[in-house]
Parts: structure tokens; C-alpha cells; sequence
């Protein structure tokens, strides 16, 4: 099991590190849009559709990731006034509704994304898109992301062994 749950750490490591990527693209093709702009040429006209399904990537690739390294957000108050084992039941419970949330989201989004699949579906703006690939983000990010969960709530890892003012910053 842990030789799984580190793959799917590297995994996700390489999509956030991808989110990276896209944004370095978006800011380029932002920075040249406005530059041709300016030189009074013709617009990109690309460049709004490619931002956009950019930011969408660029949302959901790295989700996986900030759950493995414990850079989403969590509320400590509550946690820190129950005693130890109200605290870790508290744990499991919100190890669980996460996992669940994930694995409903995840599911939406994969049945989204067969169904474009088999319909051959396109998104159509400035360029033709197919519509599989604005799912495949999301379904990836929720199924990896409860992975993530499962690996906290199976005790690999403990979520709140650090103080989050320490993570601050991360």
C-alpha cells in the first residue's frame, strides 16, 4: 500500500508541477495578446479560449497535490478543544466526507467524460476543443484527491501533526 500511495504522491507532484506550466503559458500568451495589441495587429484570437481552458487546468491539476501536502484549508479551533479520542473520531469522520465528496464529484465528472467520449463531443470558440478534455482535469484531481484522503484516513499519514501556522506560507 505504500509503495501505491507514493506513486500517486509523484503523480501528483507531475500535475501540479504541470498546473506550473500551463500558467507560464497563460501569462505568455496574455503578455503577447496584449503586446500585438498594442502594436496594432490583429488579436490572437486564441488566446482568450486557450486562458480559459488554461485556468481550468491550472485549478484542478494541482488539488491532488495540496491535499497530500496538507496546503488546503482546515479549521484547528474545534479540533483543539475536543479531548484526544473525540478528536480522532472527528478526524476519520472528516477523512471520510472528503473521500466522499471526491469520489461523488470525480464520478459526475468521469460519467461527463465518457459521455463526451462516446458522443464526440466538441467545445467550439475560437478553436475546436474536444469536450473530454475540459472533464479530464476534474475527474483526475477528485479521484487522485480521495486517494489522498484514503491514504490520511488509513493512518500513512496524520493530517494535523503539524501547527497550521507553521504550514503558513507553504
Amino acid at each position: 500500500m505504500d509503495k501505491l500511495f507514493a506513486a500517486i504522491g509523484k503523480l501528483s507532484l507531475a500535475l501540479a508541477a504541470a498546473a506550473k506550466v500551463v500558467l507560464g503559458l497563460i501569462i505568455v500568451a496574455v503578455v503577447a495578446d496584449v503586446c500585438v495589441r498594442n502594436l496594432g495587429l490583429r488579436p490572437l484570437a486564441w488566446a482568450v479560449s486557450a486562458t480559459e481552458y488554461g485556468l481550468l487546468y491550472a485549478a484542478f491539476l494541482p488539488m491532488p497535490w495540496l491535499v497530500h501536502s496538507k496546503g488546503h484549508v482546515f479549521v484547528e479551533f474545534l479540533r483543539k478543544a475536543l479531548p484526544a479520542r473525540a478528536r480522532a473520531v472527528l478526524e476519520k469522520l472528516v477523512y471520510l466526507a472528503c473521500i466522499g465528496v471526491c469520489l461523488y464529484l470525480g464520478s459526475v465528472a468521469l460519467s461527463s467524460l465518457i459521455g463526451a467520449v462516446s458522443g464526440g463531443e466538441y467545445e467550439t470558440r475560437s478553436f475546436d476543443m474536444p469536450k473530454w478534455l475540459v472533464f479530464l482535469p476534474i475527474t483526475l484531481a477528485f479521484y487522485l484527491s480521495a486517494l489522498e484522503w484514503l491514504r490520511y484516513l488509513l493512518g500513512h499519514d496524520t493530517l494535523y501533526t503539524l501547527d497550521p501556522l507553521e504550514m503558513e506560507g507553504l
